[in-house]
């Protein structure tokens, strides 16, 4: 079974929390929803799906299905996650130094059941480019998660410093049994 790191989970597990009124049962089966309104530790390891199928469950009550507020909500996440557990990302001047820091957080934020499988790619293009490549190893709702990565990535480019940051999604496979997205990265 997939599995992923509890700092990922925390701010998923608060906003279901935090909105007692919405219908979580659509969305979370009985596992899910103890685990959410367990103690989530940041240190502890939690099934992906249930990662999955929170994140979707807000991104379909909360976001009402807006992939805007997708990529919004993942510019809060990462700031969130960064001024928490690791301020000295944002120290890096060199973007491509941070993307490279940053891709190896993400990398411990994930434990695939197919060890082959990297969740993110980093390639420099350019002074000013970049592509991140993200990816599952199992069927996932996958276009809400490309775009609040988009998101993610576009603040920690601005949070060290830059201007004029883009992230487009430039590929993707949503639906298939490894969906995967190519996110073309430019900033100033």
């Amino acid at each position: 079974m997939s599995k992923v790191k509890g700092s990922l989970l925390l701010e998923v597990a608060r906003m279901i929390r935090a909105n007692k009124n919405r219908d979580w049962k659509k969305y979370l089966n009985e596992k899910d929803l103890s685990i959410i309104n367990s103690r989530v530790l940041a240190s502890s390891w939690y099934p992906a799906e249930t990662y999955e199928r929170a994140s979707f469950a807000i991104f379909k009550e909360i976001a009402q299905g807006s992939l805007e507020v997708a990529r919004q909500w993942g510019k809060f996440v990462v700031q969130d996650i960064i001024n928490r557990f690791y301020p000295n990302l944002v120290q890096e001047k060199d973007i491509a130094a941070a993307l490279e820091k940053f891709k190896l957080i993400r990398q411990q934020w994930f434990q695939f059941d197919n060890p082959d499988v990297r969740p993110i790619e980093v390639q420099k293009l350019g002074p000013e480019q970049a592509r991140i490549i993200i990816k599952s190893d199992h069927p996932a709702p996958f276009e809400p998660y490309a775009h609040q990565a988009a998101g993610s990535f576009e603040r920690l480019i601005e949070l060290c410093g830059k201007s004029e940051v883009k992230a487009e999604i430039a590929d993707h496979d949503w639906n298939s049994e490894n969906p995967y997205a190519v996110i073309l990265l430019s900033w100033k």
